[in-house]
């Protein structure tokens, strides 16, 4: 059972502490101008198509069993025609949008209904998170202090931007609650006074404090029993506000508007500014310090082990998507053409992650060696991915290979083209032939300086093939010249042994850039397999190799994904 907030000044026990169940709701999606929210931002004219979420939090009373119904932010309108003028200005740029299902067919889905829900409550109220107010015509609406200034138009802030103009009879006045100053001197709360027949609790919305465990400056305690926390989080509008829940997992925390970009928590991304139609430069973020603060406050709540549920930047299928990847694969290996085609399109993302992850859960061979061998696959000279080199060196140092060791493979792959003349040779022979040509050096013996270049290949490389007979008979010039290049890594010394790589982990090497789609030479694949079985491979292990090789028809996806976005993205289109 995760513990209580050592530092709170507790007024309530753990017994008598609420429950709270947090379940996210489908509101719409739309799409974003990726400049407008990072920065840099590698496509310019990228866009991104986003969910816009919303939260039903439930919290059950422990003293009379009360259960409270919020819902967090109601998401994209349902029709889009109803927003006031200027915003459905702003709409036409968010374009794809669908608005189904929106917050109300997503509360139906879970059994409920409008008339369940007795507070909504608004982290800000720009339009893609002040759906229709008007379906809700019995609850009460909770708005950031500030808020209501904006819907009149009083505002004394200084905002930029067409997504910054708000609804002046937006809410029923009669029914909308304006959380008090965090501004104003804190005060100490008390507990609320609960009958046991009460059928509705009466919550806190005046009384701010710090938790100082969590380093969270100004917070409401919704019902004063340390469950629900109403979180005062300044930069991107006045009166944003955040959530922080304790659930039966331990504590949850709604981000809302605060952070638009996963890549800007982790430290990635800066956060992005454009100009506007008169060159005035414009944030997202109303006040970009104060937002900057209050990301600086979600990654210290992250480390501590609160969890970020996708609420944050819109983020849901792509942030859960992302998190299976890592699990599966590890956060080292995402690189832009991952992240393209998890923009383009999440179902192929996921079925790629599931494909690439069966190597990886066999496990036949280590991380490390799985690293070598995508690294020869992905370093053949006819393929040359080098977004796959650089994630397969850094994934083989990680898991502890040496350099001596990643270099031997980079020389073992360099053997690649040889099979120009594997398979040149041979066929430039038959052609002389059929002319009657070359027929009688055939059926030479080879002379002395030819017997010793076999006995040296064999030694050496620890076999011969017929196919090296009529290159060593035709050119034993650079035949010579070619064992010397192909050999080093067999015989220069390391640490007392031939080279650095076991002769096994070297004929893998081989049979991964031979088995390889842009190569399949099948004399070679055959020749090295027999060679690994004979240096102790088993059968598991070469067809390990054989899927980390397949694996490299992903590159057409990861090289065509960032392409096609940003095209698309320079049409104006998604």
């Amino acid at each position: 059972m995760p513990k209580l907030l050592s530092n709170l000044p507790t007024h309530v026990s753990s017994m008598a502490r609420g429950t709270v169940q947090v379940h996210a709701l489908s509101a719409g999606h739309f799409s974003l101008p990726e400049e407008h929210f990072i920065d840099p931002c590698p496509f310019p004219a990228s866009r991104k198509r986003v969910p816009s979420l919303c939260f039903l939090v439930q919290h059950k009373s422990p003293l009379s069993s009360v259960r409270t119904n919020i819902v967090f932010d109601l998401g994209v309108r349902r029709d889009p025609s109803l927003y006031s003028a200027s915003i459905r200005q702003h709409v036409a740029t968010r374009q794809p949008m669908s608005t189904d299902p929106d917050v109300v067919k997503s509360l139906q889905k879970g059994g409920l209904s409008v008339n369940d829900i007795h507070f909504v409550v608004f982290s800000h109220v720009h339009w893609d998170h002040i759906g229709c107010p008007s379906d809700f015509s019995s609850s009460e609406f909770v708005v950031g202090h500030g808020s209501i200034a904006l819907l009149s138009g009083t505002s004394s802030a200084s905002l930029r931007g067409s997504h910054s103009f708000f609804e002046a009879n937006l809410l029923p006045s009669s029914r909308t609650i304006e959380l008090s100053d965090p501004s104003i001197a804190l005060e100490t709360s008390t507990a609320i006074s609960v009958t046991p027949n009460s059928k509705k609790l009466t919550p806190n919305w005046t009384k701010w404090r710090p938790i100082p465990s969590f380093n969270i400056p100004k917070t409401l305690d919704v019902f004063n029993d340390e469950s629900l926390y109403l979180v005062d989080a300044p930069g991107h509008l006045p009166g944003h506000t955040n959530i922080l829940a304790w659930t039966e997992k331990g504590w949850v925390y709604l981000a809302a508007d605060s952070c638009h970009d996963r890549r800007i928590l982790r430290r990635e991304k800066q956060i992005g500014e454009w100009k506007d139609e008169r060159g005035r430069s414009c944030c997202i973020h109303h006040d970009r310090a104060k937002a900057e603060e209050t990301i600086e406050m979600i990654r210290e709540l992250e480390a501590k082990g609160v969890e970020l549920p996708p609420s944050m930047s819109h983020q849901t299928q792509e942030q859960a998507a992302r998190n299976r990847f890592n699990a599966l694969l590890g956060p080292a290996a995402f690189h832009e053409g991952w992240s393209s085609l998890l923009n383009l399109s999440p179902s192929f993302f996921n079925a790629s992650v599931s494909l690439a992850s069966v190597p990886k859960k066999k496990s036949h061979l280590s991380s490390k060696n799985q690293a070598l061998i995508g690294l020869a696959v992905d370093s053949a000279a006819t393929h040359l991915f080098i977004p796959g080199i650089k994630s397969h060196v850094a994934a083989a140092l990680r898991e502890g290979a040496s350099v001596a060791e990643v270099a031997e493979v980079i020389e073992l792959s360099s053997t690649l083209g040889i099979h120009a003349c594997n398979v040149g040779v041979p066929l430039l022979v038959e052609v002389l032939k059929e002319g009657g040509l070359y027929v009688d050096e055939t059926t030479k013996d080879f002379n002395h300086r030819q017997e010793r270049l076999k006995e040296d290949f064999t030694k050496k490389r620890g076999y011969w093939h017929t196919f090296w007979e009529d290159f060593l008979r035709l050119d034993p010039e650079f035949f010579e010249a070619y064992l010397e290049f192909s050999s080093l890594p067999w015989i220069k010394e390391a640490d007392g042994k031939k080279g650095v790589l076991e002769p096994k982990m070297k004929e893998l090497v081989y049979c991964a850039f031979d088995s390889a789609s842009t190569h399949l030479y099948k004399p070679g694949l055959k020749l090295h397999m027999k060679n690994a079985l004979g240096y102790g491979a088993t059968p598991q292990e070469i067809l390990e190799v054989l899927e980390i090789a397949t694996l490299l028809s992903l590159h057409s996806a990861h090289v065509a994904a960032p392409i096609i976005l940003e095209l698309n993205g320079q049409k104006g289109t998604v």
